[in-house]
């Protein structure tokens, strides 16, 4: 079985032994190379592949073709032809400051001068680009390939330090505007990064830059789709299958469920998120796992600053001129943030408006998000801990949703967006119904509880398990309906049938959310003995209420 590539962003150490997982991205590669733009810009979320494809870009320029042997590049007419790499990653530049950003530059050119067999004169970083493009041109006879990854880090770095930000800004404007007045000594130009700041040279016309970020060609070259998925992972699948004891299909769905979703053009092309991919095959289990490794701080206190209402996150639909050319450094546009950052996703496209709808991609990221909002705006969740499990033990829940509502009320409107009963389905919940599910798991683990969520069964999933000591919930929540429904669901499709027989009473509890009020609109439960057989109802009226069967 080959071994996964968790942290590698070497593609000679991927591919030299053959020892390691690899999905072939080279066709894309090759389009990009034999294209005719001078730059090209790629926006992509964090730990997307990106420092991997700059890093392949580069062997290939270097013209190690033996590297590829078991790559589709290998088999194509292209010429080989090495040219001088200069690449330049951002991560390893210092970014604290605008000084440490210059004199961090100006030493990694040096460095990778005399790497290049070069000596150059670095009075300012973007006077030392030109002096090792111009010394490369003429040393190698060659045009220079230039590869930037991340170039907005000391962007991102910085967000809302002015004046250190500006000064940053007009760092990169004259480092980056260099490249244009080069032209003539430039083979191929790729740069990178997560954001698209339209105030950095590059991206000020005229300058011929092709931004493939949200072209369908490229839409996915980074992440995988499911037939690249099923293909390059079989193994690891089926070691899954075997030691869960389950279907393929029920662990393609949970990947699919957790990881899936990325949507980066008008073309419904969806792509898995590869960290969390490698990730989920190496410790066989979901988790936040992508999310976990960046938490995004600067999108919650960004969202802070935007008035109430104005963004309801799933509910968004905008332009491809906002998502893309808004975010400049001195005024950054939210949405366009969200969606380059990685936590929101085109969810539909309509061709007619020419807009994009936007949703979260998948469980990951909406369960997380909405846990760090959670955080945010009800940081003392944590008291009620002791009040809601002596609630939820006892089946006194009155305490318990109180305690719900009154966290709720602090949220901010922006979190709940409006459904509409059109939207509603019997056989899935929205996406806006997903939220709130998100909104009531995040709470629930604030105050200590044991739950889970998006649990399987093989009749359906169940929205949230909760586990006290001598009880287990069924948990079903309705937006836009009835807490009878959602209890009548439970009923239908047996969530509760696989804990019977345990030893612990059984809970049912249907819910209904209100997107008016933006609360718990109604809840009724149902208690069963451990065999299935009802002992009493719940309800907000009263507590407990004798079953007349």
């Amino acid at each position: 079985m080959k071994k996964l590539p968790i942290g590698i962003q070497n593609i000679e150490t991927i591919l030299k032994n053959g020892t390691y997982v690899y999905v072939d991205k080279t066709p894309f590669l090759l389009q990009l190379i034999e294209g005719d733009a001078p730059y090209y810009f790629l926006s992509r979320p964090r730990r997307f592949g990106k420092s991997l494809l700059i890093n392949t870009l580069a062997e290939v320029f270097k013209g190690n073709k033996s590297l590829f042997k078991e790559c589709a590049i290998y088999h194509t007419e292209y010429d080989w032809q090495p040219y001088p790499v200069v690449l330049i990653d951002f991560y390893e530049i210092d970014t604290r400051n605008a000084i440490a950003l210059e004199e961090s530059i100006k030493r990694y050119l040096h460095t990778l001068s005399r790497s290049l067999g070069v000596e150059i004169e670095t009075p300012t970083a973007a006077e030392g680009l030109k002096s090792l493009i111009l010394q490369l041109r003429e040393k190698y006879q060659q045009p220079v390939v230039v590869l930037v990854d991340e170039y907005d880090k000391p962007i991102l770095r910085n967000l809302g330090r002015q004046p250190t930000l500006e000064e940053i800004r007009v760092i990169l404007e004259d480092f980056f505007g260099m490249l244009k007045s080069l032209g003539g000594a430039l083979r191929f130009t790729f740069m990178t990064g997560v954001s698209r700041f339209s105030k950095v040279s590059l991206f000020t016309a005229p300058n011929n830059l092709e931004d493939i970020t949200m072209d369908p060609t490229y839409a996915t070259m980074l992440g995988n789709t499911e037939e690249e998925l099923v293909k390059a992972f079989d193994e690891h699948i089926q070691l899954i299958t075997q030691q869960k004891q389950v279907e393929q299909a029920e662990v393609l769905a949970d990947i699919k469920q957790w990881y899936n979703g990325y949507r980066f053009s008008e073309a419904a092309a969806y792509v898995y998120n590869p960290f969390s991919t490698l990730k989920y095959m190496k410790l066989k289990k979901p988790k936040s796992y992508w999310y976990a490794s960046g938490t995004p701080s600067f999108l919650v206190k960004e969202l802070q600053n935007y008035p109430a209402g104005y963004i309801p996150l799933e509910e968004l639909r905008v332009s491809e001129s906002e998502l893309m050319d808004s975010s400049t450094v001195e005024a950054m546009d939210v949405k366009a943030l969200m969606f380059q950052t990685g936590y929101l996703t085109i969810e539909d496209y309509d061709d007619f408006g020419r807009l994009y709808a936007l949703t979260f991609p998948n469980q990951e990221v909406r369960e997380a998000f909405v846990d760090s909002l959670a955080k945010q705006f009800a940081p003392h969740i944590a008291s009620f801990s002791q009040i809601c499990y002596q609630a939820l033990e006892s089946m006194h829940l009155l305490p318990f949703f109180e305690a719900i509502e009154q966290t709720l009320s602090g949220f901010p409107y922006w979190l709940f967006s409006r459904e509409r009963a059109e939207e509603a389905s019997e056989q899935t919940s929205s996406p806006r119904e997903r939220t709130y599910h998100m909104i009531l798991l995040s709470l629930l683990k604030g105050m200590g509880c044991s739950v889970a969520a998006e649990v399987p069964t093989n009749r359906g999933r169940i929205d949230l398990l909760l586990q006290t000591q001598g009880l287990t919930y069924i948990i079903e929540v309705k937006l836009y309906r009835s807490a009878e429904e959602s209890l009548k669901q439970i009923h239908a499709r047996g969530y509760h049938t696989p804990y019977l027989n345990q030893g612990k009473r059984v809970v049912l509890l249907g819910l209904n959310f209100s997107s008016t009020v933006r609360n718990v609109h109604g809840w009724l439960g149902e208690v069963l003995d451990h065999q299935g057989a009802t002992i009493r109802y719940l309800n907000p009226n009263k507590d407990e209420k004798k079953s007349q069967a």
